[in-house]
């Protein structure tokens, strides 16, 4: 009798969890022979092969000969190690953790769950039941880069009923895992925890707006930078309400205060939101030398040249390649800066070229398209020009050279003056009203 196929494989973390699993079986499943195994597009067999052999079971005698050979983690998890970690702290316990394994029941040969046959590593945080808890404790006892097998009890895993047919009454089970890496998330609830006599106190405040830091550089780190960016405020916040006592305590908030700020101009360049991004900056100059601190003189370069502001922008980066000669970043950003900076040019003189008539321009009569834009523009310029509380209309943009020739044409016709301006780290065009008495009467 032959089997059924499933459409996708089944987690068996997801089978037992509160919301269960759904999978569905192919019914379009045929022999069709050796097309499936043409090595362009499938691999080679003995790359099957090989695939199988790594989720094979390292182990084919009982478990309890296996546990004689481990040490006890806890009650029901033992262990041996088989690749040692790297440093010496353990998982701590809100780490979110990434980790590579293979499970077997007892007596089988294959897996029953593994990251492998998934093709993905499984990564989650410690503490949230997201995994079993026989997992999790075996992960708990961990390095960087450790591997290591487990035999986990029942009673930390599938409990005594087990899943009938497929996870069998009281069944342990063998894990073999390679810990990938770590991250400690910290506490996202440490300041808002705090009494009002503690938010006074600084000795109380800079331990948890450490670990706001570590928490919001864990999500930056998962490009969640807006989450970051709450976060960082969170913490300048609580340091800036509260009262030091000494000196030393004011030049530590200080260099923490500077700290926060520097980051959160690295998440708002991040948002490509260079404004905010400046006004960091400028915290950071009200509370010391910025030019002394390359990394902020980066990010201030960064802001300021997306801001199209590139006199300026170059200052900074040449202050921060001061400070730090062989800085490859830095020296990237120059290269960036001054190509953003002669195409910048270019488009002005572009500009001043089709303003004064130096740009030739063949005399060709205009496609149905061509007709269709400037009936349109005018219109616009019409509606722009009458409209007393409108000073600026922005141009559309990818519009072609012969359309921004259109474009000047029609702003000479209703005396309004082609601009090029940045914002967000793109250039635009708009059409502005002439001020009386300035430069539309020279």
């Amino acid at each position: 009798m032959e089997g059924s196929v499933l459409k996708e494989a089944l987690n068996i973390s997801d089978l037992l969890g509160e919301h269960g699993a759904q999978f569905q079986i192919s019914t379009k499943y045929n022999d069709h022979g050796e097309e499936f195994f043409m090595e362009d597009d499938y691999g080679s067999a003995d790359e099957d092969e090989d695939a199988h052999r790594k989720i094979m079971s390292p182990w084919d005698r009982s478990f309890d000969e296996l546990r004689a050979q481990m040490f006890m983690v806890s009650e029901f998890v033992y262990k041996r190690i088989t690749k040692q970690g790297v440093g010496d702290e353990l998982v701590p316990d809100r780490a979110r953790v990434t980790i590579d394994y293979n499970a077997y029941f007892e007596g089988e040969t294959y897996a029953f769950d593994s990251t492998s046959m998934r093709g993905e590593y499984k990564t989650f945080t410690m503490g949230k039941d997201e995994v079993l808890v026989g997992l999790e404790e075996a992960v708990q006892s961990m390095k960087p880069s450790e591997e290591a097998q487990f035999v986990i009890g029942y009673q930390v895993l599938f409990g005594e009923l087990g899943c009938k047919p497929r996870i069998k009454p009281k069944a342990d089970a063998l894990f073999i895992v390679k810990l990938v890496s770590y991250t400690d998330p910290g506490d996202a609830e440490a300041l808002d925890n705090l009494t009002q006599e503690e938010k006074t106190s600084y000795a109380v405040v800079k331990e948890k707006v450490a670990d706001t830091r570590t928490h919001a550089k864990d999500y930056f780190k998962r490009n969640m930078v807006a989450n970051a960016i709450n976060d960082y405020h969170k913490a300048v916040n609580y340091l800036e309400g509260c009262h030091v006592k000494n000196e030393e305590e004011q030049k530590e908030q200080t260099e923490t205060l500077i700290a926060l700020y520097t980051s959160l101009a690295v998440c708002y360049n991040k948002k490509d939101n260079p404004r905010r991004a400046c006004s960091m900056i400028n915290e950071i100059r009200r509370l010391g030398n910025i030019d002394r601190m390359s990394r902020a003189l980066f990010h201030e370069g960064r802001a300021l040249m997306n801001l199209g502001d590139y006199e300026r922008a170059k200052t900074s980066l040449l202050k921060a390649q001061r400070l730090e000669s062989t800085n490859k970043d830095i020296g990237k950003e120059l290269k960036i800066l001054n190509e953003r900076w002669e195409k910048h040019r270019q488009e002005e003189r572009a500009i001043c070229a089709r303003a004064f008539g130096l740009k030739e321009r063949k005399d060709e009569r205009q496609t149905d398209e061509q007709v269709k834009f400037t009936n349109t523009m005018k219109q616009n310029l019409e509606e722009f020009v009458a409209d007393e509380r409108s000073k600026q209309f922005t141009l559309p943009e990818g519009l072609t050279s012969k359309e921004m020739n259109i474009v000047q044409d029609l702003a000479d016709e209703f005396n309004v003056k082609l601009s090029l301006y940045k914002e967000n780290s793109k250039d635009f065009y708009r059409l502005e009203k002439k001020k009386v008495g300035g430069e539309g009467d020279k």
